[in-house]
Parts: structure tokens; C-alpha cells; sequence
């Protein structure tokens, strides 16, 4: 049985016949995705070690095909997702209608907000690319975080977090440029210095139509702040990019202003 560990799958070893303990090569690989988890969630105080054997436990690795979906609109997620490789999209509306807003990649969860809340999403959640994530079910998450309270003050930390990128996410769109707001979001969409999206979904995440969008994208290129490549985009200057994205004016390349530093409020996460 293979079993998920970050981006690469990792073969189990088989137990010795009639020893009661976990084979020591397990314990490992099932604490490895427990961490991961943890990080993804929000932690970072040493106490969350605790809650490590719980998710060691009830963990599940899933991969998901291409179009397969995560999360339908109006149903409760299946459990708290979180992405080891791999990329899906958050999307609204259907057919001609569809507007990516989100994109979720390595190290980043989804569902905690709706089965927390018990309000169900509105939002379509489907893999864009094979996708490698690990799963904690429904029914055991929300028992767990009845009676474990340092599990509570992770998810806190994780959800105060999304806040603070909700709003930053708002600002990007609602700049006063086209080029400012491609700015933005190029930044909060970055990781390792690349975009990992194609140019109709980033056009979809800031509502602009796909020549515009790609019009500012080659004039990046051409300064040497970017570089195109297929579905995604390399950037090669973020300071260029993040002095731009906090103009609030109509575009003087690279002008500073009173507009939020996004790089700074993404990285803080």
C-alpha cells in the first residue's frame, strides 16, 4: 500500500507477523503528513504537537483527477482538504458563467470555514490538475474539535490568517488599474516565484477579458518583471511587482503609493 508524503508517494513496509506495534517505518511517514497538516492548517505553537497522533490517525491520502471535484456548490465539503501537489480552483457560476476566485496549491487547506460554520459553500471546488491531497473526514474533524481545544486554537490562527488574505484578495480587484490589479494578484497567486495558472484563469480571478489581460502581461515581460511560459508565469522581479501593486493610481509604472503592500500581507501567513 502506498501512502502520500508531500509530493511523492512512499512505499509502506509490511508489518512483521504477530508484533502488536506500528512498524517503526510507518510511524514516520504517517507523523510526516501529520506536520504537514498542521502547518497548513495554521499552526505554529510547539503545544500543537498534540494533536499530531490525532491526524496521524484519521488522515487520508486521495489523488483526484483531472475535473474531479473536491467540494460541489450548496453541500458540505467531505472533510477538511489539504493539497500536497497539485492544483484545483475555486470557482462560481457554471459553463459561460464560471469565475475561477481562488486557486489552491501546496500546503494549502479548504473546508475548515464551511463545516465549521455549517454553512455550506457556494463555490465549486475542482482539481485543475492531478491533484494529491490528504483528507480528514467530516465526522471525525468536527468530533475532534469538540473536545480538543488546542485543535480550536490552531484552526483560530489558521482562520484569522484567511481573513486578512480575503481582504487583501478584495483589494487586488478592486484597484483602480488593470495593471495595478494584475499586479496583485500575480503576488498573492505566487509560490516559489512562479503563478502556477493559465492566463483565462488568472483573466477569470480579476475580471478582465484575456487579450486585456494578456496586453499588461507582455508589457511585463517586456520590462523584464515577468516571464510567460505555458499556463504559468515566472516571475522574475517581485520588488518591481510589488511596488506596483501598491499604486492606487492610474498606471505610472512602478509608483509608489498608499496602496496595501501585498507581497508583505501574503508572506505573513
Amino acid at each position: 500500500m502506498d501512502e502520500v508524503v508531500g509530493d511523492r508517494p512512499a512505499r509502506m513496509a509490511p508489518e512483521v507477523p504477530g508484533d502488536r506495534r506500528v512498524s517503526p517505518r510507518t510511524v514516520p511517514l504517517t507523523f510526516a503528513n501529520a506536520r504537514f497538516a498542521v502547518r497548513a492548517l495554521g499552526g505554529r505553537r510547539r503545544e500543537e504537537r498534540a494533536v499530531l497522533s490525532t491526524l496521524a490517525e484519521q488522515l487520508c491520502a486521495r489523488q483526484l483527477r483531472v475535473g474531479e471535484d473536491l467540494c460541489s456548490p450548496g453541500q458540505r465539503p467531505p472533510g477538511v482538504w489539504i493539497i500536497q501537489d497539485g492544483i484545483a480552483e475555486v470557482a462560481v457560476g457554471v459553463g459561460a458563467d464560471r469565475c475561477v476566485v481562488q486557486t489552491l496549491c501546496r500546503g494549502e487547506a479548504f473546508g475548515v470555514v464551511p463545516l465549521v460554520s455549517g454553512r455550506w459553500t457556494p463555490c465549486h471546488v475542482q482539481a485543475a490538475t492531478h491533484v494529491s491531497a490528504l483528507l480528514w473526514p467530516v465526522r471525525e474533524f468536527l468530533a475532534q474539535l469538540e473536545r480538543d481545544p488546542v485543535l480550536a486554537r490552531l484552526l483560530l490562527d489558521g482562520l484569522a490568517d484567511r481573513v486578512v488574505d480575503s481582504r487583501v484578495r478584495l483589494s487586488a480587484v478592486l484597484a483602480s488599474s488593470l495593471e495595478v490589479r494584475v499586479a496583485r494578484m500575480l503576488l498573492l497567486e505566487e509560490r516559489d516565484g512562479v503563478v502556477p495558472v493559465s492566463q483565462a484563469t488568472l483573466a477569470s480571478m480579476i475580471g478582465a477579458s484575456r487579450p486585456a489581460l494578456n496586453r499588461v502581461l507582455r508589457d511585463f515581460q517586456r520590462d523584464h518583471a515577468i516571464e510567460l511560459q505555458y499556463r504559468r508565469i515566472q516571475l522574475l522581479d517581485l520588488d518591481r511587482l510589488d511596488d506596483l501593486a501598491q499604486s492606487t493610481t492610474e498606471p505610472t509604472r512602478h509608483e509608489l503609493s498608499q496602496g496595501p503592500r501585498v507581497r508583505q500581507l501574503h508572506r505573513c501567513r
